[in-house]
């Protein structure tokens, strides 16, 4: 691929802002606030325990302590970064004996910043930093602005601390640097974290987030002496067909804000709302590809999709398919809320995996030679986001395709992880799920899809026995279920639907009298069970 060009680390510690408490540069070029930064990646206690070694520029260092910190940068001197970001320092004194000997720098993160929302930041100004080195112009040729140039523009024109939030106002999209100006709520925001309760449910007392919610109005909040909030003006942004996108919060810093920052909002809201909506319709050339590479839009030549993403284009993989219970308008809002921490996590587990959203289903591949380590990981990865405010209650789970012999069976693995969510849906109990172990609900579940929509194949004693259940609410079907679910067993089958055994072998009796279906013969409790699958297709189609 060809050389590109990144971005100095003093840049990505300014736009950390309030989630960097300090940073400690190095006095060599490389650990110096000047040294570019390319690339970065994240790596976590049991990597450096497995001997990971630093492949980019810049490190996040997840849970792991200062000894681990000092022992891995000598470890890895032949190929160190440029620079870590860590928790594990108490403050740059701290740190700076470690920058002394190593050469690297050390910035010290919030410890209530979120690791995804400090990665996801830092990914964001490395893929604006090689856009804007491959414009044509210098920086001013551009007619349009992204929203971290339209935020600029903001700043400016109301004087005030301008940050753009998503739909959930869950995740800050762009934000103006605070310059030691960020009240509670503000730096909370930034580091991906509610801001005071109390407060929150006062904007919701005064209807702000209906506001926001409705679109078309400035709302004027009020200081708020008591949790040391500072007055804030925010409009909702929506896209021409209604569609609500996010919000732009301006709060006021030491200087009152300007007398016509209500009308530089609401043009603010206005670009915004083409800015995002042209995001959704118009995703990224990756994006594009990503997409076409597991199906979409006509699919991909392998080959080519290889070389522009990085992979060998025979390497073995697995296909994940991770969504949460519900249709596909539930699905999309649900895992839009987390599909890009899925993505940092894919990342996090395999630096050359690869992520995409797709009708309410993210899908990951990554290079593998063994489904158990994979299935343990995806495993970890769904119950992370359990009691994610963002999903609102729903729990993902997910299916695992392997071996895919390279990407260019990455799309047909696709639509089998595509069967095993069709064949098992909201039923599905284990929360990880192979194709595999998936088989025979799958085959079982195409085979009535096949035969469902057939009325010359609906048998006319089940429809007798069914008929004569609604007429007279005699729990027929019920207990046929039941009986059949327990091969017979009336004992079990009794306790499965809490009735007494007699009270069963009454019922059973009744609906071979009332259809004429011989419930002892194999083949007849086949297709019985055949037809009530059918039965329950057509209910819910």
């Amino acid at each position: 691929m060809p050389d590109v060009e990144g971005i100095s680390l003093r840049d990505v510690v300014d736009s950390l802002d309030t989630a960097v408490d300090w940073a400690v540069f190095g006095e060599a070029e490389n650990g110096s606030a000047e040294a570019e930064v390319v690339d970065v990646s994240m790596i976590d206690a049991d990597d450096i325990a497995a001997g990971a070694t630093a492949a980019t520029d810049l490190v996040v260092l997840i849970g792991v302590d200062t000894d681990q910190v000092r022992d891995w940068l000598a470890r890895t001197s032949a190929d160190r970064p440029r620079a870590i970001l860590t928790k594990a320092f108490v403050g740059p004194a701290h740190a700076k004996p470690i920058v002394d000997e190593s050469g690297v720098a050390v910035v010290g993160v919030h410890a209530r910043a979120r690791w995804d929302r400090i990665l996801g930041i830092v990914q964001a100004d490395l893929h604006r930093g090689r856009e804007s080195s491959a414009q044509d112009g210098g920086p001013e040729a551009p007619v349009d602005v992204d929203l971290v140039g339209l935020v600029a523009l903001v700043a400016r024109g109301t004087g005030g601390l301008v940050s753009i939030e998503d739909a959930t106002s869950a995740r800050v999209l762009a934000y103006s640097p605070s310059n030691g100006e960020a009240d509670d709520l503000r730096v909370q925001t930034i580091l991906g974290r509610e801001g005071p309760p109390t407060y929150l449910a006062l904007l919701r007392k005064w209807g702000v987030f209906d506001a926001i919610r409705r679109g078309g109005e400035v709302v004027d909040v009020p200081a708020d002496d008591d949790h040391a909030m500072r007055r804030r003006l925010v409009i909702g942004v929506h896209s021409s067909a209604g569609r609500h996108l996010g919000s732009i919060w301006v709060q006021e810093g030491a200087a009152a804000l300007a007398a016509d920052s209500v009308d530089v909002l609401t043009g603010a809201a206005s670009v915004a709302s083409r800015i995002l909506t042209r995001a959704i319709q118009a995703p990224s050339a990756e994006a594009q590809l990503l997409q076409r590479l597991f199906g979409e839009h006509g699919g991909v030549d392998a080959s080519s999709a290889g070389a522009y993403l990085g992979w060998a284009a025979d390497e073995r993989a697995a296909v994940i398919g991770v969504a949460p219970a519900g249709g596909p308008a539930a699905r999309s809002a649900a895992i839009g809320a987390v599909g890009g921490t899925l993505r940092l996590h894919a990342s996090a587990y395999a630096a050359s995996a690869l992520t995409t959203v797709i009708d309410g289903r993210a899908y990951i591949v990554l290079p593998a030679t063994d489904v158990a380590p994979v299935t343990r990981w995806v495993g970890t990865l769904v119950t992370r986001f359990d009691g994610d405010p963002v999903l609102d209650g729903a729990r993902l789970h997910a299916t695992v395709v392997f071996p895919v012999d390279g990407l260019a069976a990455v799309a047909r693995a696709r639509s089998e992880v595509d069967r095993v969510f069709a064949a098992t849906g909201s039923a599905q109990v284990d929360r990880v799920t192979t194709l595999a172990k998936a088989r025979t609900a799958v085959l079982m579940g195409e085979i009535v899809d096949s035969v469902a929509g057939r009325d010359d194949l609906v048998d006319p004693r089940m429809t007798a026995m069914v008929e004569y259940d609604t007429e007279r609410a005699a729990h027929l079907e019920e207990s046929v279920r039941a009986y059949l679910d327990a091969h017979g067993n009336v004992r079990d089958a009794a306790n499965r639907i809490d009735v007494h055994p007699n009270t069963l072998r009454y019922r059973i009796d009744r609906a071979r009298q009332v259809s004429g279906l011989n419930l002892d013969d194999p083949a007849e409790r086949l297709l019985t069970s055949l037809q009530l699958a059918m039965l329950d297709r057509r209910r819910s189609g």
